[in-house]
């Protein structure tokens, strides 16, 4: 009883250690993604703006 015990107990808190740990990655990947996110929309604003004013410039 107390080897079934002592067993259920260490796979209890292998089980708990591994939701933190895929929780944390969890998080992580979410922030790489909102970075990747802002990365392209600052890459889109440019290439909007250098569309912008390439019909001025022609204009001159």
């Amino acid at each position: 009883m107390t080897l079934f015990f002592f067993i259920s107990v260490i796979v209890g808190m292998t089980y708990i250690f591994l939701y933190f740990v895929l929780n944390f990655d969890l998080k992580k990947k979410k922030l790489e993604i909102e970075e990747k996110k802002l990365d392209l929309e600052k890459r889109k604003l440019e290439l909007n703006e250098e569309e912008s004013q390439e019909p001025e410039e022609e204009m001159l």
